[in-house]
């Protein structure tokens, strides 16, 4: 049995209903966990979980609202043997590195036992991370500055999860996600409920173009997260708005929140 459990799921602008995005991937022997907001010590704890529980971090991109977190659970790992291991591109790997020292200059040997599993950021790239487990991991269309990597975990004899957020809709979305058993999309915006806005102005998504992404990838199932707070209360809209009319199953998890997969 695979688990995710949905720590947070809003994008930058949290609300008192929903935190900065963030989840783990969890099935026996192995545990992942995406991104690491600044609220992240707090959602561990809150969903049963210590920094010490975490071996493996995957981060999209180096924004405050996906990495400012990172120093505070590097520092309460203090007392574990086993390594962090933090995927991620150059780019956002050389930005943690940063928030460790601005935020404890004086503590770098608590780093030594951290492994920096740099991801390619001009090409895609599949590997095996853990026993049975496969990423991969493709560039997402976003500013230059903030080079994005979406996401997908293969795991074997287990589904298929999929991974993407701040971008607009891309093919390379699409082919990452294909034949997915979960997609995690981004809808920081609503085509009804914000039918003036232009998403790709800030490189993201609406719930509309996310059902799309998932139709056309052959998906099983859509999780909307790093919803925006003019959306975030409205989830029945979001889903109605995703499944367009589909047979596209389509959640949008509240904070704290499990989805069990089975195995296939």
């Amino acid at each position: 049995m695979t688990e995710i459990v949905f720590l947070g799921t809003s994008g930058a602008f949290t609300t008192d209903r929903r935190t900065n995005l963030a989840f783990i991937i969890e099935r026996p022997g192995f545990r992942i966990l995406v991104e690491v907001g600044p609220p992240i010590m707090y959602q561990l704890s809150r969903s049963g979980y210590k920094a010490t529980d975490i071996e493996h971090v995957f981060v999209s991109h180096l924004h405050g609202d996906h990495t400012l977190g990172f120093p505070m659970l590097a520092l309460n790992r203090i007392d574990t043997v086993n390594p962090l291991r933090i995927y991620a591109g150059r780019t956002t790997l050389r930005h943690l590195r940063e928030l460790w020292k601005v935020a404890y200059p004086d503590l770098d040997a608590l780093l030594v036992n951290s492994e920096w599993c740099e991801r390619a950021e001009d090409r895609a790239e599949r590997s095996e991370i853990a026993p049975g487990v496969i990423l991969e991991t493709r560039r997402l269309p976003h500013p230059p500055g903030a080079v994005t990597l979406g996401a997908r975990w293969e795991f074997d004899g287990g589904p298929a999860i999929a991974f993407v957020t701040d971008t607009i809709p891309n093919p390379t979305t699409v082919e990452l996600a294909r034949g997915c058993d979960l997609l995690i999309h981004e809808a920081t915006f609503s085509a009804v409920l914000q039918p003036r806005h232009d998403p790709s102005t800030y490189f993201h998504s609406t719930a509309r173009q996310a059902g799309e992404i998932g139709r056309q990838a052959g998906i099983r199932c859509l999780a909307l997260v790093h919803l925006g707070p003019d959306a975030s209360n409205r989830p029945d809209v979001l889903g109605a708005e995703a499944r367009a009319d589909s047979n596209l199953k389509v959640i949008i998890p509240e904070d704290g929140e499990r989805l069990c997969l089975g195995e296939n």
